[in-house]
């Protein structure tokens, strides 16, 4: 009676070997690997926030002392 039965799906004959068909439990991997990327990506943004140089601000040098019997700046 159209596309749309009530019966439920059967599983292929020839596909039922496959493993993508024959659902088993997800391998170690695929349980755990958004921990996994998770805290690679935390350690990684870590050591660079660790690495990141920040430059000490220059102190000016002292100026030095004008030496004796010399000009001074104002002129007398």
């Amino acid at each position: 009676m159209g596309l749309f039965k009530d019966t439920p799906p059967r599983e292929h004959p020839e596909f039922t070997q496959l493993r993508f068909m024959a659902a088993g439990t997800p391998s170690w991997w695929k349980r755990n690997r958004h921990k996994v990327v998770g805290t690679a990506g935390l350690l990684i943004g870590f050591w660079l926030a660790g690495h990141h140089d920040t430059a000490a601000p220059a102190t000016p040098a002292a100026p030095a002392a004008p030496a004796a019997g010399s000009c001074t700046p104002t002129g007398r």
